[in-house]
């Protein structure tokens, strides 16, 4: 009785009442006058906001911080502060990797990582733990770009194709782990920090993680490029430093500017230098776009399909391990451009499916979500992998950390449409991200096949590959 007589229902929604509203009324004459006496006068009365707040839920950010009704923006800048670090991360890391080196990156973001992880779990301040987030964002893609260009550049052939694809299995065995952990450690502080542990691993990798000889050959650092070959191959000194199998390649020296900055400025214009170049990295753009805005937005939207928490981000997990082990045969025998194109058109079909599904059909909804979230996983994994082939040893990194960049674009816009606009109609995040992903799908068409081709060195080596045209569109 009392929450009929005193909570407004939803406007869009008679059989939901209102959670952050509540009827300004003397409730000592509704007292006195009964229950049916009360509910007859009740749409006279004036609503205003909640002072106070009671939750059904555990322990979180949300209830430490009140972070609802109209703080509901501050709980949506939790996940987009993160996303935003990933974003500088990417612009920030992948020009350090190119001019300082790939280990020196690594380490640096190694470091952030293990200051920042276990800070946040210890934080009282909101302002101090966005900042804690923003950092943790920064050091996640330095972390990623850094090791995952080094192993690019350290494989070849099918080798690269495979452990590349692996490498990116983390992902959903984090997931996993996530859920299981967070099941059986719900007060959000000590979540955080049983999670910041694993950080301290990255130590080990501090130390053993070697350098890549493409990049050291790049700045004109021979000698000590043969002395990582050495630590890695130890017939190295008798063999060829490319890892394409190409004999007697001159890798050019990067020209040595005034400073620093300008040659982090310069990886950024070259990936704007000429005509293929640009259109190479505008569709890049759209890859991480794409991927970033569909990955999270279906990672965040379980409240709005009625899932269980813990159980849909383990099905996610699944979803995107079983995806990376699909990847691996589609580019091996179906070729890079083919398969990201497919999984592009299949995400964005399948998102806009969910359509045409009752919300009141949980379930089938949730199987849909997962198909879609397995499409979209598999292209994570592989959009880097295209990416990394598209461009030159001198500047790829800045390439990868662009592709990453503008996935973060994707994922700091994710929290909004999912936990804003989701709220006022549950369809509109998928269906913002499916007409992207078809869009995005038609754009890969015009790139070329990378799928056995010899990795560039230089920039000079881009004139001897295929170029992104309108007539690739009807090569398969």
């Amino acid at each position: 009785m009392i929450i009929n007589v005193s909570t407004p229902h939803q406007k869009y929604s008679s059989k939901k009442l209102e959670e952050c509203t509540y009827y300004n009324q003397n409730y000592s004459i509704f007292a006195k006058n009964g229950y049916n006496w009360s509910m007859n006068n009740l749409d006279t009365a004036d609503s205003k906001p909640c002072q106070y707040y009671s939750y059904s839920t555990r322990e979180s950010v949300v209830t430490e911080w009140n972070l609802v009704c109209d703080n509901v923006s501050m709980k949506s800048n939790v996940h987009a502060t993160m996303a935003f670090g990933k974003f500088v991360g990417g612009l920030l890391f992948g020009s350090i990797s190119d001019v300082y080196g790939r280990k020196f990156a690594f380490n640096l973001a190694a470091f952030i990582y293990m200051v920042s992880g276990p800070s946040a779990a210890l934080i009282d301040s909101y302002v101090l733990f966005l900042i804690a987030r923003f950092l943790i964002g920064v050091a996640g893609s330095g972390i990623y770009e850094s090791s995952y260009t080094i192993l690019t550049e350290l494989t070849s052939g099918k080798t690269r194709t495979l452990l590349c694809l692996l490498m990116n299995m983390s992902y959903p065995i984090g997931y996993i782990l996530l859920s299981i952990i967070a099941y059986y450690v719900r007060p959000w502080r000590m979540l955080l920090l049983v999670l910041s542990l694993p950080m301290f691993g990255l130590l080990i990798q501090c130390w053993f993680l070697p350098e890549s000889p493409k990049w050291l050959m790049s700045q004109g650092r021979t000698k000590q490029a043969w002395v990582e070959m050495a630590k890695l191959v130890p017939t190295a000194v008798h063999a060829n430093i490319n890892n394409d199998g190409q004999n007697n390649v001159e890798i050019s020296k990067i020209k040595k500017s005034n400073g620093k900055f300008t040659e982090i400025l310069s990886a950024y214009t070259s990936l704007f230098s000429t005509l293929d170049l640009s259109a190479k990295t505008v569709i890049s753009l759209f890859f991480g776009l794409s991927c970033g805005l569909s990955y999270y937005v279906i990672a965040l939207n379980g409240d709005n399909i009625t899932a269980d928490r813990y159980i849909y981000v383990a099905l996610n997990g699944v979803v995107e391990g079983v995806s990376y082990a699909l990847t691996v045969p589609l580019f091996l025998y179906v070729g890079r451009k083919k398969a990201v194109s497919s999984l592009f058109f299949a995400s964005g079909i399948l998102q806009l499916t969910l359509l045409a599904i009752p919300l009141e059909k949980a379930n089938i909804l949730l199987c849909v979500t997962l198909i879609g979230k397995f499409f979209v996983s598999a292209l994570f994994s592989a959009i880097v992998l295209y990416v990394s082939e598209l461009y030159p040893t001198t500047i790829r990194n800045t390439g990868i950390g662009i592709l990453l960049t503008f996935s973060q674009i994707g994922s700091i816009i994710a929290p909004y449409i999912v936990e804003i606009l989701g709220a006022k109609a549950w369809y509109i995040p998928s269906t913002v991200c499916g007409t992207l992903g078809i869009f995005v799908s038609s754009l890969v068409l015009m790139l070329p096949e990378t799928k056995k081709t010899v990795l560039p060195n230089t920039l000079e080596d881009m004139k001897n590959t295929n170029s992104v045209k309108l007539s690739n569109c009807f090569k398969f």
